[in-house]
């Protein structure tokens, strides 16, 4: 039987990073490296040279990666504004968007809606991340050679 969680322990303790977290800091260490965004395929095989892996062990889906390059491009914009300020305008950031051809599905473009929508994940991982680089990583937000979790299979 699991203990219950302290409801003291969620109001003080940051967010952690999640595994998307973990795939978005191969996603940048690798264009830190190479120079160039990877394609789905190249991030799982970076991925699982670094020991990260998928159900079974097996290296993570390209297509399972791919869905998350949309939201990763756009939080990159984000956390740009994030520096400035506490509350990124979504207007701004859909406008940056566009003018860097970020577009959505089919080359809609992002909207603020759909910044909004995205907003209090772009937040939590900001915070993460943050936390992630001070306790963790001073001076560089780096790939951790084998996070542990990621090395056990997905429930």
């Amino acid at each position: 039987m699991k203990a219950a969680a302290d409801p003291a322990s969620d109001t003080t303790e940051p967010p952690g990073l999640t595994t998307v977290d973990r795939y978005y800091l191969a996603w940048t260490t690798y264009q830190t490296h190479h120079g160039t965004e990877p394609t789905g395929q190249q991030l799982s095989t970076y991925l699982a040279a670094h020991g990260l892996h998928g159900r079974n062990q097996q290296p993570i889906s390209p297509a399972n990666l791919r869905r998350y390059f949309l939201p990763w491009r756009i939080y990159d914009l984000w956390t740009k504004h994030r520096k400035e300020t506490p509350a990124p305008s979504p207007s701004d950031i859909a406008r940056e968007c566009a003018a860097h051809g970020i577009t959505a599905q089919y080359n809609k473009p992002i909207t603020p809606q759909h910044i909004t929508k995205l907003s209090t994940d772009f937040e939590r991982r900001w915070q993460a991340l943050t936390r992630h680089h001070t306790n963790d990583c001073p001076g560089h937000l780096s790939l951790p050679a084998q996070p542990p979790a990621l090395t056990r299979p997905h429930l």
